[in-house]
């Protein structure tokens, strides 16, 4: 999945698998390092959090889909 596709996708925010491992610590440096950039970069405060959550989605997203890669080749 793209990041644009990721971004456009509500499915992902209600997949409960997706919110549980968006809750670890590394998520939520993500999350403080995307408001950075994004603050950086000129989004609006009104966009920052939608656009942290869609990022973390995509990127607990990716992790999962390389681990089921993963998985697969074993």
């Amino acid at each position: 999945m793209s990041l644009d596709a990721a971004l456009r996708d509500p499915q992902t925010a209600h997949d409960p698998s997706v919110r549980a491992l968006a809750r670890d610590p590394a998520a939520s440096i993500l999350r403080h390092a995307v408001k950075i950039w994004a603050r950086d970069h000129g989004i609006a405060e009104d966009d920052l959090s939608r656009l942290t959550d869609r990022v973390v989605e995509f990127a607990v997203s990716a992790i999962r889909d390389c681990q089921r890669r993963g998985q697969a080749i074993v």
